[in-house]
């Protein structure tokens, strides 16, 4: 007959067992516990620099995506610029199949000095010294910050995330991946975000990642909502923000107003104060969070205006008319 081991005998075999055992997807509530007094201390949260949405999101952390939405030329790439610009100190790892790094570096270059970048490249291109001055110093500026500007693949990103962090001598504070269709991950934009996710989990660095949306979601100008990205991706994302352009709305709803063959002293009256909102909203982008994971956090599914300079600088309204706007029509009434 067989003896019963005693309970003392049974804890000290499971606890030999539990070292053997490698579990592969197990993880005890207390490795979630440690993970959430890391992110909560952590200094490698990366804000955006605008107010309202800081103090939502409380930065992205490591292993955190953001998604940014927009229509295209709605203003993505101002908005992450304008990201880059808040963090230009901290080690960033851009990829941007899309565009030249030489484009990306120029546009920057315009955000630290307040100049149109079209207007720098100009002063570049005839020997301009003052030009070529301003050029050192935003590469001293950005010392930081790495762009990779070739196809984009999940093997290549880790190879080249890997090199960066030697580089760098330390862990990367954001990646930016400019944009998800360039993602070589498969044929459905699910595929790929689901690579892009993956590889921030893994490489335990906060990431931003650009969407453009498909026309039909972002047609005549409509605001961003959870759904706009039309594939599903707001399930990957632990921030969802939206960029798009008020003035193309307006402009929508003039058009359909003044194709009618006759108006009523209503309508009229509307095309009056649309007019007025297109010249305001010439100026300006939108921004909006309509996902926020964050315990506590708010959305802000309205949106927040800011006015858009030609340097590609952003400045929040809050009320204010831009002031762009203030001086077309002092300049108006002046020549009248």
């Amino acid at each position: 007959m067989t003896e019963l081991l005693q309970p003392a005998e049974l804890e000290a075999g499971w606890a030999v067992l539990e070292q053997q055992v490698q579990y592969k997807h197990v993880k005890p509530l207390a490795e979630h516990r440690r993970r959430f007094v890391r992110e909560s201390q952590s200094e490698r949260n990366v804000t955006l620099g605008i107010g309202p949405f800081d103090r939502e999101m409380r930065g992205i952390g490591p292993g955190h995506l953001a998604l940014l939405l927009g229509y295209s030329h709605s203003g993505k790439t101002q908005l992450t610029l304008n990201i880059m610009y808040q963090n230009r100190d901290r080690p960033i790892a851009l990829f941007t199949p899309d565009e030249p790094g030489s484009l990306v570096f120029v546009k920057l270059a315009g955000l630290v000095f307040d100049v149109p970048a079209a207007q720098l490249e100009e002063r570049v291109k005839v020997g301009d010294r003052d030009a070529l001055r301003m050029l050192d110093e935003t590469e001293e500026e950005f010392s930081k910050l790495l762009i990779f500007d070739r196809p984009l693949s999940p093997k290549l990103m880790r190879r080249s995330y890997e090199e960066a962090c030697d580089w760098w001598g330390e862990q990367g504070a954001l990646v930016i991946v400019d944009y998800l269709d360039l993602v070589q991950a498969g044929e459905h934009l699910s595929s790929k975000a689901d690579a892009i996710k993956a590889f921030g989990t893994e490489s335990d660095v906060p990431v931003l990642l650009l969407h453009q949306t498909s026309r039909s979601a972002g047609a005549n100008g409509r605001a961003m909502r959870i759904d706009s990205g039309n594939y599903g991706g707001e399930t990957w994302a632990t921030y969802q923000l939206g960029v798009w352009r008020k003035r193309n709305a307006i402009a929508h709803e003039l058009a359909q107003l003044r194709e009618k063959p006759k108006l009523t002293d209503v309508e009229v009256d509307e095309m009056g104060y649309l007019e007025r909102d297109l010249a305001v909203h010439q100026y300006t982008l939108t921004v909006n969070l309509t996902k926020n994971k964050r315990p506590g956090g708010q959305l802000i599914e309205d949106g927040i205006d800011f006015e858009l300079y030609d340097t590609g600088h952003l400045r929040m309204l809050e009320g204010d008319l831009p002031t762009q706007f203030i001086r077309n029509r002092l300049s108006l009434r002046s020549v009248q």
